[in-house]
């Protein structure tokens, strides 16, 4: 089973629990090897947002991830890192975020600094809007891998053939510049959903999972960790994917070097 998981959140993003030592603790009983702290960014602009930190809790943020490297380094090796939605005003701000942190991931949750979440609403429009701005920040360079790249199957009711334009596009333009797709765990405790003639996950989603062999993408599972209880249930995911699409024939990274340089 794969020995790390680098897309792990903290409470400071007001939706997760758990203390910051409690993840690392979680992580080294159930074998892994590699842990990366992946928390939902702040955006430069610090407006106040039920789903990540504060800018005036990021130095407390890193310190914490530094302290607990040191203290666990003999048992695990721990990377500090963001998850982040794209938006080309703040290209800075990435820039100066990979002088702080190991590696970003890219989530796109939003369409804008201030929009609805795409878990809300995705409308075909939308699912294009969204997957313009993921193809724009692979194309940066400045992340790691695509957090949950159908994210927005979560308010739809039908996987349509914008859904299909959408995550071709995201995986032509991942292949082209060597990112990989995240195959995400978090999606399969939602249990799977009846959508308009098929029942499946909203993620990971048979027809994503179809198009992401077909274009030959690499691929990592992530776990999304929002409560450390969720190591204990890892391996039974990766155990449930790989059971759900024993056909389909994925490249699986399984080597954190080939995604985290540092």
């Amino acid at each position: 089973m794969q020995n790390f998981n680098i897309h792990s959140h903290t409470s400071r993003c007001h939706h997760a629990v758990g203390s910051d030592e409690e993840y690392v603790v979680a992580a080294i009983k159930n074998g892994l090897k590699y842990l990366g702290f992946s928390d939902h960014v702040p955006f430069s602009n610090d407006i106040p947002d039920r789903d990540r930190m504060r800018m005036s809790e990021m130095n407390e943020y890193l310190t914490s991830i530094q302290t607990l490297k040191e203290k666990y380094k003999d048992q695990i090796t721990i990377y500090s890192g963001f998850e982040c939605e794209y938006f080309p005003e703040l290209d800075d701000h990435y820039k100066e975020l990979l002088t702080k942190v190991d590696y970003l991931l890219l989530g796109q949750h939003y369409p804008n600094q201030t929009g609805t979440d795409f878990s809300e609403s995705a409308t075909d429009d939308e699912v294009l809007h969204y997957a313009t701005l993921v193809c724009q920040g692979i194309k940066t360079g400045y992340f790691s891998y695509v957090a949950h790249p159908e994210y927005f199957m979560l308010p739809r009711t039908a996987w349509s053939s914008a859904c299909t334009e959408a995550i071709t596009k995201i995986c032509k333009t991942a292949k082209e510049f060597n990112m990989p797709l995240e195959i995400n765990l978090k999606g399969l405790s939602y249990g799977k959903h009846d959508f308009e003639n098929e029942t499946t996950y909203f993620y990971p989603n048979k027809n994503a999972i179809a198009l992401i062999e077909k274009y030959e993408n690499d691929c990592v599972f992530g776990l999304d960790c929002h409560d450390p209880k969720y190591y204990d249930k890892m391996n039974d995911y990766i155990q449930e994917f790989k059971n759900e699409y024993s056909h389909a024939n994925l490249n699986m990274i399984e080597d954190v070097h080939q995604i985290i340089k540092k």
